[in-house]
């Protein structure tokens, strides 16, 4: 996902409940987040916008919640495996004074950066500096960390938010360090289990997917994915580079149109070369940077862009009206998860970004000053019950015909296997790459 762009065509509540339903079985959530242990920061607000901080967020949780451990008087931080007091918090969290994210790129990432920093000085009282990194192809970061970890150096980033299949990859290589459960992580508990992988992950969306935004005026024909091959779309298609998740998951949708197992790498070769022939002289860009697909829509260059669901969110709400999304007969979410790569070097603070980004007012940043399209970037369903009473008054009609119930969610997308996709793919999106000549 984001500036994975994200604006959605108006589904009708019927044909989402009957389309969309395919995330994994749920189980129970926790109970609300406690209060932070900022000392004499403000009370919890409602809002992260204008000159108030995204307080309800907060900062860590009373003295033994959750992780149970900690000594009286004070809160276990648990990828230091260390019980600290406020002061001592306080303290670690002044000397880290940086932190650094890789993620995407979002239209509302200086906001973003914004909130967060003045999220810490109003709760810690201390001025920090969040370098956060975006990219629309997150191996980057994963050679980053294997070849930091190969030195013998701290690691390049505290925090990757990016696809679950990246935190996969990464922790089969040995490069995730346990996080949870943490007394300054209070906001997993608001986050159904079906989100978490252990000690290592937690989703910060929920309802997130590859997709194709098509102009209905221009390629209103669209059915499925298949039919990106009408000669109509002939030099009006961007497609995803051969290299990361996002032309991966259009694959996996391809691959179910087609009738073939994406864990066959044998099968998604015979899907590359439909693809390849029959799309491709439809093509007239591949490409995973937000901004080139984006520009040549709204242009009217081209009629349809393989990106993220959230593209056609952002365009619809941004006033590109006759912008839609494609939904394919098959739904595999591939949602952001948040992890900290071992030998982070500024762990508390990475700590204090994971729970601030699962807050009820970070997930619905409602009081930001961004506009509509840029909200709905940010916002990428509901993580658990807690959330499902922030929606805001202007999306209140419209909400589930861009966004599955929480029931829905439940009930279940379809799951990707990450550990026999990650083998499949490291075939499939190198023969593609081939196949293309990149």
């Amino acid at each position: 996902m984001d500036d994975r762009l994200r604006r959605s065509r108006l589904w009708t509540v019927g044909t989402l409940a009957g389309v969309v339903l395919i995330v994994a079985s749920a189980c129970s959530s926790g109970t609300s987040p406690s209060t932070r242990s900022g000392g004499s920061s403000p009370a919890a607000s409602t809002g992260g916008g204008g000159s108030s901080p995204a307080a309800s967020t907060g900062g860590g949780a009373p003295s033994g919640s959750p992780a149970g451990s900690a000594a009286a008087g004070t809160k276990h931080v648990a990828i230091l495996n260390k019980d600290m007091t406020d002061d001592e918090i306080k303290a670690a969290i002044a000397a880290e004074g940086s932190l650094n994210v890789g993620n995407w790129t979002y239209s509302a990432t200086n906001e973003l950066v914004n909130q967060f920093q003045m999220y810490v000085k109003n709760t810690y009282g201390a001025d920090i500096k969040l370098n956060y990194v975006g990219s629309q192809q997150p191996s980057e970061y994963l050679t980053k960390l294997a070849a930091d970890q190969k030195a013998g150096n701290k690691a390049s980033f505290d925090v990757i938010a990016v696809e679950e299949n990246y935190w996969y990859d990464a922790s089969q290589q040995g490069l995730v360090d346990d996080s949870l459960d943490s007394d300054l992580i209070p906001n997993q508990k608001m986050v159904l289990d079906m989100f978490k992988h252990d000690k290592q992950s937690i989703a910060f969306q929920s309802t997130a997917y590859p997709g194709v935004v098509y102009d209905k005026n221009d390629a209103g024909y669209l059915t499925k994915l298949m039919d990106l091959a009408d000669p109509r779309l002939k030099g009006k298609l961007t497609f995803p580079k051969p290299t990361d998740i996002t032309a991966g998951g259009l694959l996996l949708g391809l691959a179910s149109e087609m009738g073939k197992d994406y864990k066959d790498p044998e099968q998604m070769k015979q899907v590359v070369d439909w693809a390849v022939q029959n799309l491709g002289p439809n093509v007239v860009k591949y490409t995973t940077d937000q901004a080139t697909p984006q520009q040549l829509f709204e242009s009217g260059a081209v009629d349809a862009v393989g990106f993220w669901n959230s593209l056609a969110r952002l365009e619809y709400l941004g006033g590109h009206k006759e912008a839609a999304l494609l939904v394919p007969p098959a739904i595999y979410p591939i949602n952001g998860y948040l992890w900290i790569p071992k030998n982070a070097p500024h762990p508390v603070l990475a700590q204090i970004f994971m729970n601030w980004r699962l807050a009820k007012d970070v997930q619905f940043p409602n009081a930001w000053p961004i506009d509509h399209g840029q909200w709905s970037e940010l916002s990428e369903g509901f993580l658990g019950p807690d959330y499902t009473g922030l929606v805001p008054d202007w999306f209140k009609a419209d909400y589930n015909t861009y966004f599955p119930t929480l029931d829905q969610i439940k009930s279940g997308f379809k799951t990707v296997d990450w550990p026999a996709y990650n083998a499949s793919s490291k075939v499939f999106l190198d023969y593609y790459s081939q196949q293309l000549g990149q």
